[in-house]
């Protein structure tokens, strides 16, 4: 069945935490605009939607805090969908406890590499070239993360520190990497003096933008905002998902998802229809005045049938989340969540949910482990959930996490977390040469938001600054393909 409107909508494609803040935005800005959302997802808010078992339990896909944008446009409109007494408003220096575990040990102070843990003799030898590199000349650095890292530390940290750890994380050599992994996995700073020290090193900005302050609970006030990380007071960020979903429906907006399927209708610079399929077998075509596409430019670009000849497929790590539940805390201090850079492990990332959200330990201590297990030289595909769940636990007891004496009261694997962009030289240049070719279409009534719609977009409060800033000129008539 065929089901056509006559007037055209605003059709925003993807139905994540970018596609639903904007879809509200658009309404706060005229409420009288149909808007109408589609995704292949079953639920609507994408990977900060949580997962909900047959229990009753919920856990988040990894962690997912809300690091406000600083931008009242759109941190206002979180308080709008639920009330400020409803959330964790986590500020200062609680605002993100992160750690690090890094040359056999668990840095819980900083996610900054430490390179105290060096001994003295190789202590020196770095120290002694990251002085002479902090004197010499920045080379433009294009979009190459070794030449940034080089310029930020010199040679000597570089291949001693980090060629090893991008091997580790990505399979790749560090040549390979663009600057984009820098700012994605935290590689801009080190921490390389004790903090009595960086209390007068840190008036310098040069030396505050490559080191990083030891301790990150007692971070003295430089910063230049004042932003906050929410997190709902009931466990499980569905909850904000949800009021949200809800507050939209409540104004009208249309939210399709388990979509199968969606092909555009073009003539000449502008898109006149959308037919969306879903996975029932039903058809509707939809008449477009605007389509906002927030999931890629790849797919972008095979909706508009672009020529994709002579670009690669960009390439991604398969994330696979392991879901455990303890008798009791897990060993991670204060630690909202921790990276693993060692080699000889799967986990990228470990969360502890009870530091900052208490509820979230009603019935146990819910821990997620974040595997990447090409790290390890293995396919996530071909992994049964009871190899991953014992590859999860012995990482655990080896980064010390639990011990004998913590009993398992649940556990679970989830596979559907996609995959983390590799962000590769190669990878972001097939990106900007697929975003190339769709822009030389110059189609009148496209607006490209989300992740790598513009350079470097990464986390979400700079997505969603963009993304309201695309809305903005869009309705200004001034944003066009």
């Amino acid at each position: 069945m065929i089901e056509s409107v006559t007037k055209g909508k605003v059709v925003i494609a993807g139905a994540g935490m970018t596609g639903l803040m904007m879809a509200l935005r658009i309404k706060q800005l005229d409420p009288g605009i149909d808007v109408v959302i589609f995704d292949r997802a079953d639920r609507p808010g994408g990977m900060y939607q949580s997962i909900e078992y047959p229990d009753g339990r919920l856990f988040d896909y990894g962690m997912h805090l809300i690091y406000e944008s600083c931008n009242p446009d759109v941190d206002n409109l979180y308080r709008e969908v639920m009330d400020e007494r409803d959330w964790h408003i986590h500020e200062n220096n609680e605002k993100d406890i992160a750690g690090l575990y890094f040359r056999g040990r668990l840095q819980n102070y900083s996610h900054y590499v430490d390179l105290r843990s060096f001994d003295d003799v190789e202590k020196k030898r770095l120290l002694g070239d990251f002085m002479f590199n902090l004197g010499g000349s920045v080379k433009d650095c294009g979009r190459s993360g070794w030449q940034f890292l080089l310029n930020q530390f010199g040679n000597e940290i570089v291949e001693s520190v980090h060629r090893p750890l991008i091997q580790s994380l990505y399979g790749v050599n560090i040549e390979e990497i663009d600057r984009f992994a820098i700012k994605a996995t935290a590689l801009e700073r080190v921490v390389l003096f004790d903090p009595d020290t960086m209390l007068d090193l840190m008036k310098s900005d040069r030396i505050r933008s490559r080191l990083a302050f030891p301790d990150q609970l007692n971070l003295p006030p430089y910063r230049t905002n004042h932003q906050k990380a929410l997190y709902p007071k009931r466990f499980g960020m569905k909850h904000y998902v949800d009021r949200l979903v809800d507050t939209l429906q409540q104004r009208g907006v249309e939210i399709l998802t388990n979509i199968a399927g969606m092909s555009l209708h073009c003539s000449d610079d502008q898109v006149d229809s959308i037919t969306i399929n879903d996975k029932k077998g039903d058809s509707r075509k939809i008449p477009v005045q605007t389509l906002f596409w927030s999931i890629g430019w790849p797919s972008l670009g095979h909706a508009l049938g672009t020529d994709m000849s002579g670009i690669g497929k960009p390439a991604g790590t398969r994330v696979v989340f392991a879901n455990f539940v303890f008798d009791q805390m897990p060993l991670m201090g204060r630690l909202y969540y921790f990276y693993c850079y060692d080699p000889g492990f799967a986990a990228f990332r470990v969360t502890n949910y009870v530091n900052y959200c208490p509820a979230a330990a009603a019935d146990g201590f819910p821990v997620c482990v974040e595997l990447w297990p090409s790290r390890l030289g293995l396919d996530a595909k071909n992994l049964s959930d009871e190899q991953c769940l014992a590859l999860a636990l012995d990482e655990l007891r080896r980064f010390g996490v639990i011990t004998e004496k913590h009993a398992l009261k649940f556990s679970a694997i989830e596979n559907k977390g996609g995959e983390f962009p590799l962000p590769s030289v190669a990878n972001v240049t097939a990106i900007e040469e697929i975003k190339k070719r769709v822009l030389s279409k110059k189609m009148r009534n496209i607006a490209v938001t989300g992740i790598m719609a513009s350079d470097d977009l990464f986390f979400i409060p700079d997505i969603l600054n963009h993304a309201f800033s695309v809305i903005e000129k869009t309705f200004t008539g001034e944003n066009k393909l």
